[in-house]
């Protein structure tokens, strides 16, 4: 061996070691840098044109498998952990069951307040306090309807945050991928930008679900688990789609690198946070909502249903009903009888009219006979001609309303006892709403009493977008539909029939509810996201008439509000009943001291009424704090399961970090070692350089 090549050994050995040395540095500087894999040193020997030495690679120690795991494992725990949070804020405001300050907790108290009025009705220090009560309920209703839309506007902007936050972050990965390459060509060391670039991907991995592939020329090619390109050399951006005119929470799409073109990208993620905000937006908090607005539905319902039943003393000189999405030309499609009466300011009888629905007839008190036909308008017509001077009818814009025309008359409606008058179920006072106790400017109710032979009432090509939703919530298509020509119903019924083709079909009950029925397999609801159809002068959409989508039925807890004039008047409270069957003029049938109609009203908070499928709770019958039990049971089951999934999800995440750690990660005391070993290293290839060069002396002092 000659001394040029001993001189060429040492000063590659010395080399080495030196790089060897700034690894170890870097490593023991980056101890506690979050996302830093430690730089693993090779020696190799190297024997060239007749050159030989040593050389060093230096790499960063990663481990795909285990990297994998961590980004799958942070993505469900992300998931689960922003739904968990979501809902058991959401169970919070509903509260336990069995505590005394929860909305469930407020039915027996205020239900229990027309049991006491019953014992002094003429009390009106106990009316006050009765109707304090179940304003103060509704209020309360109307409070955690409006807490539960909020909750979900909650999730929708923090999707919208996630959404930038990722843009951000792949716009980043992309440029580091740039950084890396020319370094790689370059053949100088990228672990600075391969740092960052892990951190960044680690981040990104909590919000939407990625797999990451390593480049061939350095860097990362970045995509969903689904297979969805989000960075390579460029970056893809995220989006709320454009969505139907109306519709209040779009979608979120993906534009992909290069692309112009972008699509939807629900479809493509299976966790992170996004797809957690967007689970609880989409689905978690809609469930919640329809549940409780079928609740709330049920306590306006059951309170408005006693009330209408009963009368005040005196009777009110006008009764005008609700919007019930009726128009003139709907055929009236009441059984039975009922009676109508205008009363003295004494409770005598001045006009008693029996209205049989199934004769088709109204005869009055001396025997007079009054034909209508089969339609709500035909009816209108015939009562004002019954009634004559003493009252006036009008039936327009889906009310009805009735007005006493003597001086202190007034008018009572009570349906026959054997007989009594139904429509959908419900008597002819309480469908038309004529003295509900609880109003508000949309129906809360959705049994319409309509046929299939009754006029739709809406104006061809009138638009509705429906769309039709998977089980987590997202739109997978959306279909627009115009409404046709034909009249019926039931001809409207086969039109969205045909449009719905493929996802769903439209269902009618004996109550006249229209439903939406998926009928694909990846189908789970069919919502309406965007309505311009009216009915006739009613003013109330397809979707508010029937009830359809998801938006109408959730939000029936917003706007229930105690009758106004029950607030300036509580004496207009109805706590009394008139037996108007066989009733002649001059008969007494209203006292002050009647309190049937207090007792009917205690009573309808404790008796059992059927709830149609809401949310993800099936159709029942049951009480209404039997079914305010089972939705706060039921959520808060749902928020539990949410956050033992998330502690399992921590737990793997937890164990698969560590393992990670501890083969990517810095060992103080193995670094320490390795540096006084490089140093020794680097010592004796200096004293080799140092021998060589005393040799190169000796043979030139020789010569």
């Amino acid at each position: 061996m000659s001394i040029n090549t001993i001189m060429g050994v040492g000063l590659s050995a010395l080399t080495a070691n030196q790089r060897a040395l700034q690894a170890t540095s870097t490593n023991v500087s980056n101890l506690n840098t979050v996302g830093y894999s430690r730089l693993d040193v090779t020696f190799q020997s190297k024997s060239a044109g007749g050159l030989h030495g040593v050389d060093v690679e230096i790499t960063r120690v990663a481990n795909a498998f285990l990297a994998a795991a961590e980004k799958r494992a942070a993505a469900d725990a992300a998931s689960v952990g922003v739904r968990a949070d979501l809902l058991d804020r959401a169970q919070a405001l509903l509260g336990d069951p069995s505590s005394s300050d929860t909305v469930f907790a407020a039915l027996d108290p205020v239900f229990r307040s027309f049991g006491a009025l019953s014992v002094d009705p003429s009390s009106t220090l106990r009316r006050s306090e009765a109707l304090a009560g179940v304003d103060s309920l509704l209020s309360q209703i109307n409070a955690l309807s409006r807490e539960f839309s909020a909750l979900r506007d909650e999730a929708h902007a923090r999707a919208g945050g996630l959404m930038s936050e990722a843009g951000s972050l792949m716009s980043g990965i992309a440029q580091l991928n740039a950084s890396i390459q020319r370094a790689t060509v370059a053949g100088v060391s990228a672990s600075e930008a391969q740092t960052e670039q892990a951190r960044l991907l680690d981040r990104l991995a909590e919000i939407v679900d990625i797999r990451v592939q390593p480049r061939a020329n350095g860097g990362v090619e970045v995509r969903t688990t689904n297979g969805l390109l989000l960075v390579d050399q460029d970056a893809a951006s995220f989006s709320f789609g454009s969505g139907a005119a109306g519709e209040i929470y779009p979608s979120v799409q993906v534009t992909q690198p290069r692309s112009t073109t972008p699509v939807p990208l629900d479809r493509y993620i299976a966790g992170g946070e996004l797809q957690g905000a967007l689970k609880a937006r989409d689905r978690d908090l809609v469930d919640l909502q329809l549940s409780f607005g079928e609740f709330a539905a049920g306590v306006a319902d059951s309170l408005n249903a006693a009330h209408n039943a009963a009368s005040a003393v005196p009777a009110p000189t006008s009764l005008t009903g609700r919007n019930t999405g009726l128009i003139a030309t709907d055929r009236l499609n009441f059984s039975g009888s009922t009676n109508l009466a205008i009363t003295t300011s004494s409770g005598a009888v001045v006009r008693n009219l029996r209205i049989d629905f199934n004769a088709g007839t109204i005869t009055d008190e001396v025997g007079a006979v009054t034909g209508f036909a089969n339609s709500v308008g035909d009816l209108e017509t015939a009562l004002g001609s019954a009634l004559g001077a003493d009252a006036t009818v009008d039936f327009s814009a889906g009310r009805l309303s009735i007005t006493a025309n003597g001086a202190g008359a007034g008018v009572v409606l009570t349906d026959d006892p054997t007989t009594p008058a139904r429509r959908a179920g419900m008597g002819f006072s309480h469908f038309f709403g004529l003295n509900d106790l609880v109003q508000r400017n949309a129906p809360v109710v959705y049994a319409t009493g309509l046929s299939g032979l009754d006029l739709h009432g809406f104006t061809p090509g009138e638009q509705v977008t429906f769309a039709v939703r998977n089980a987590d919530g997202a739109v997978i298509n959306r279909i627009n539909f115009t409404v046709g020509t034909g009249a019926t119903i039931s001809t409207l019924r086969a039109d969205i029939d045909a449009a719905l083709a493929g996802y769903g079909q439209t269902t009618f009950d004996a109550t006249g509810r229209l439903g939406l029925q998926p009928t694909n397999a990846n189908a789970a609801r069919i919502d309406i996201i965007s309505d311009t159809a009216r009915r006739g002068d009613t003013g109330l959409s397809l979707a508010q008439v029937f009830g359809l989508g998801e938006a109408v039925p959730s939000s029936r807890g917003v706007g229930l509000a105690l009758r106004s004039d029950m607030i300036q008047d509580p004496r207009r409270l109805s706590l009394a009943q008139a037996d108007l069957a066989g009733v002649v003029a001059g008969a007494t049938v209203l006292s002050v001291g009647d309190s049937r109609g207090a007792l009917k009203l205690e009573a309808s908070g404790s008796q059992a009424r059927v709830f149609a499928a809401a949310g993800d709770l099936s159709a029942q019958s049951a009480s209404l704090a039997d079914y305010g039990a089972r939705i706060a049971g039921h959520f808060g089951g749902r928020a539990e399961s949410l956050e033992r999934a998330r502690t399992a999800s921590l737990a793997v995440q937890t164990e698969v970090k560590e393992r990670r750690t501890s083969e990517e990660g810095v060992n103080l005391d193995e670094e320490l070692i390795k540096m006084t070993t490089y140093q020794q290293a680097y010592a004796a290839s200096s004293r080799l350089i140092q021998a060589a060069r005393d040799l190169y002396d000796v043979l030139l002092r020789m010569v």
